[in-house]
């Protein structure tokens, strides 16, 4: 019996720091730039700048604009890939992600007020600013407490708007790679389930009916052409219903049914409280020719596949597809069905769901715990 098994804590940080694209390299070198010049000219237009102090002002917009990258890449980002990304973030989560935001703010705030008072780089001390009055006199310097407050609400504004574009961004990536999948899974699926050999066996299957039962067998031809319909078609969209998907899946398995007679054994029991929940549009149907593929296709005694829906907490529900497997050595599989349905439920649920398969006597069961994402529309 085996079952995956979720990384711990260190481990899924350390992946969320470590992994970037492309275009995120680009943007943070921009953004690195962007900041390098903007404290340079604001340092420039405060400072009385002796020649003597240009080259430390230089250094510390260089050393300011790598704080910001370093504090957004190590401290923020893997925050935000971990917490809220890919999730249905309530109040109690976006109240949480601004408190770390402010603390992570007051930390880069001393951080950056600290090098101030390095040795080498005391002619960048914003500290010795002093106000100019209205009458253009030289007032006191500004307190300790107002530059706190000042610098404090400054990196909470920087880093917030960070977040929130990056937030942005990987929405909308996340949402194009998650359309990536589902067509990829659309060609797998055409391929696969309606290849010449399906049809090929469909076809025969309609043929023999047609002599013995020709209502039967009328009705295996409109199922075959629902199905056809639907897939090549329609115009798939990236999530739909588990009662969308099921209809789906239910033409399809009814042409099994025809195929395999007695060998096939089908139980559904879908809880009515869960047809509403959203999964990636294909789910069922892939985990359905999975257990026909691996389970009934490869022997010749009668075989089962149940499918269950049941809401198990008030934010989870569970989603299970159970096929028998008698011979499980000679169909090893390669489990690339398994591995798209996973990856495109991390996708959609980020690190809110669960997926476990396990293969125990006789019986392979797939397993996934999600949150509610109900649909309004039936």
């Amino acid at each position: 019996m085996s079952s995956t098994v979720e990384p711990n804590w260190f481990v899924n940080y350390y992946r969320n720091s470590r992994n970037t694209s492309k275009s995120y390299r680009a943007a943070m070198l921009i953004m690195f730039w962007l900041h390098f010049i903007l404290t340079w000219s604001v340092m420039l237009s405060l400072i009385e700048v002796p020649d003597r102090h240009y080259n430390d002002i230089i250094l510390r917009s260089f050393l300011e604009a790598s704080l910001l990258v370093a504090v957004c890449h190590c401290l923020i980002r893997p925050y935000l890939r971990m917490n809220l990304i890919g999730s249905s973030v309530d109040i109690k989560g976006s109240l949480k992600g601004l408190l770390y935001v402010a603390l992570i703010s007051f930390i880069y705030f001393l951080s950056s007020y600290s090098m101030g008072q390095m040795s080498f780089l005391k002619g960048t001390d914003i500290s010795q600013i002093q106000v100019i009055t209205q009458k253009g006199e030289l007032g006191g310097e500004v307190t300790l407490l107002a530059i706190a407050i000042i610098g404090t609400l400054e990196s909470f504004a920087t880093l917030f708007l960070w977040s929130v574009a990056y937030l942005v961004w990987q929405f909308h990536k996340n949402k194009k790679e998650l359309q990536v999948q589902v067509n990829e899974s659309q060609i797998q699926q055409l391929t696969n389930q309606l290849s010449p050999h399906f049809l090929f066996n469909t076809l025969n299957s309609i043929r023999a009916l047609i002599f013995a039962d020709q209502e039967k067998a009328a009705e295996v031809i409109t199922l075959l052409s629902d199905l056809l319909r639907n897939q090549m078609q329609s115009q798939i969209q990236i999530q739909s219903t588990l009662e969308q998907d099921w209809l789906l899946t239910s033409k399809y398995l009814a042409i099994e049914k025809v195929r395999f007679d007695k060998r096939l054994e089908l139980t559904v029991d879908l809880d009515e409280s869960t047809l509403l929940e959203q999964i990636p549009t294909l789910t069922l149907l892939t985990l359905a020719e999975n257990a026909i593929k691996h389970g009934i296709s490869t022997s010749s005694k009668p075989g089962f596949i149940h499918i269950k829906s049941q809401t198990i907490t008030p934010n989870m529900w569970r989603l299970s597809v159970t096929n028998s497997v008698y011979s499980p050595k000679d169909q090893p599989g390669t489990r690339v069905g398994l591995h798209n349905v996973k990856k495109r439920l991390e996708l959609m649920f980020a690190r809110q769901y669960k997926f476990a398969s396990a293969l125990d006597n006789e019986q392979f069961t797939v397993s996934m715990e999600l949150p509610h994402v109900k649909s309004t529309n039936r």
